[in-house]
């Protein structure tokens, strides 16, 4: 029986479904599909959410509606069949309470060692109840994964199935190297996405270094998976600039030499040597340089 609504809200994922989770309602068969996120409640949360999400900029709409309705008229009138019903789910709800197993399908399924990381994380695991597992934070968690449009997690008997699907004009091709810097310099912010840092903020590489190992832990167990995230590293540099005079103008444009194409400037200082014709100025920046691995 279905006794779900389905809800289309213009809005982030991860935004919405902590909004959701704080007012502790499930969701299930998350998807984004361009601006929009898409997901399902039970018919008691409908008019939670409706509240929730009042304002104008959330464009809430109903997509479909239950069509529960119409039994529960029938079963009112048979309490001794619903009596036993209830009795029978809650016998197969307690033989079926373990998770034996946890499997992870989809284009996405290459994800599958940060899938289970995160899964593990809210509180699922392999011959244990499912009790404690926050399905919600585990599904937007997964949905922030590199290239990740749709996720759903339900228990199937015993197995607890974790669908994940992905842009199909990025599957299969994630480079499952891990993440090299390719200068000289300090790092000034490291995020993993996926995989494991290799180094902490303050820590000085060479170009060459690793930054974010492509494997992750589950428990005491690493395990290989793709590396997804960035760094950003401090470098320093230094160039030369003539001209006829020394002058402001003149100054301007030495600087100007040395601005870095997508490349922030953080420092800059500069002496001034004579030479034959002119003078030569000799500068000193620093500027912050962005690497990534995996990211759309």
């Amino acid at each position: 029986m279905n006794n779900r609504t389905r809800i289309s809200i213009i809005s982030t994922a991860e935004g919405a479904l902590r909004k959701l989770k704080r007012a502790q309602i499930a969701v299930f068969n998350c998807k984004k599909e361009g601006a929009a996120f898409i997901f399902e409640v039970k018919d008691k949360d409908t008019q939670k959410v409706f509240a929730i999400f009042d304002k104008p900029c959330y464009n809430i709409t109903v997509i479909r509606k239950s069509r529960k309705n119409s039994l529960l008229s029938l079963l009112a009138v048979r309490a001794g069949l619903v009596a036993g019903a209830a009795a029978f789910v809650i016998a197969c709800v307690a033989a079926n309470s373990f998770v034996l197993k946890i499997k992870v399908s989809g284009s996405g399924s290459y994800l599958e060692p940060e899938v289970r990381k995160i899964v593990y994380d809210e509180g699922a695991r392999e011959f244990q109840l499912l009790s404690s597992f926050n399905f919600s934070v585990a599904t937007g968690r997964i949905l922030a994964l590199p290239q990740v449009t749709f996720c759903n997690i339900e228990k199937r008997g015993s197995v607890l199935v974790v669908d994940v699907q992905v842009d199909e004009e990025h599957y299969g091709s994630a480079d499952l190297k891990p993440l090299v810097s390719d200068c000289n310099g300090t790092v000034r912010n490291i995020v993993a996405v996926c995989g494991t840092a290799a180094v902490n903020v303050g820590d000085g590489v060479k170009k060459g270094d690793t930054l974010i190992y492509a494997h992750t832990l589950a428990g005491e167990e690493e395990i290989e998976c793709i590396a997804a995230g960035f760094a950003e590293i401090e470098c320093s540099g230094h160039a030369e600039y003539f001209a006829e005079e020394d002058s402001e103008e003149n100054l301007k444009e030495a600087y100007a030499s040395v601005l870095l194409d997508d490349e922030n400037i953080l420092t800059r200082s500069h002496s001034v040597n004579p030479t034959e014709g002119g003078v030569v100025y000799f500068i000193e920046y620093t500027f912050l340089h962005r690497i990534s691995i995996n990211l759309s």
